[in-house]
């Protein structure tokens, strides 16, 4: 990703780096089911105790189980989550 950045601030950061990995579904150990369950019931539970409600018992996906994702981390664990998968259409 490119990215502009001000003279005046470069290399001034007050966000910890975040650490990318892109990984299939089938690469995820159970630990990594168990890390992300906790980051939704974290992120969805002020929203509501039924938007955390689908992340109980370590599940990592609310609704159809996605095929890829990108995970990134900071100091503190997962900071960010970004999931896909395909949908096929059938016309006619």
């Amino acid at each position: 990703m490119n990215m502009i950045v001000p003279e005046s601030t470069r290399g001034v950061s007050a966000r910890p780096p975040v650490r990318w990995r892109l990984c299939w579904e089938n690469d995820l150990e159970l630990a990594d089911h168990i890390e992300l369950s906790d980051f939704f019931r974290k992120t969805y539970g002020p929203t509501g105790e039924f938007n955390a409600k689908p992340f109980e018992g370590h599940r990592s996906w609310a609704g159809a189980r996605p095929e890829i994702r990108a995970i990134g981390y900071d100091d503190r664990g997962i900071a960010i989550h970004i999931a896909a998968l395909r949908r096929f259409i059938k016309i006619g």
